[in-house]
């Protein structure tokens, strides 16, 4: 789920960057008329998917049972 997060991540913020260029992604480019609003909206999805991902993983090594004492 981390390298789904870092790519949404790269591609919403870097088609942002890329706005204000003469170039773009070529994934976004069907939506070069819609940035830099979706680029910022696919990026900040991004950050959710990331954060979502180290919840998760929090959550799962709390509900391991600690190893007994020796």
């Amino acid at each position: 789920m981390q390298r789904l997060a870092f790519l949404f991540i790269l591609l919403g913020f870097g088609s942002v960057a890329l706005t204000y260029t003469d170039r773009q992604l070529v994934l976004l480019m069907w939506a070069e008329d819609y940035q830099p609003v979706l680029g910022i909206v696919v990026g900040v999805l991004g950050v959710a998917l990331l954060v979502a991902g180290l919840v998760r993983k929090n959550k799962a090594a709390r509900a391991e049972p600690a190893p007994p004492g020796q």
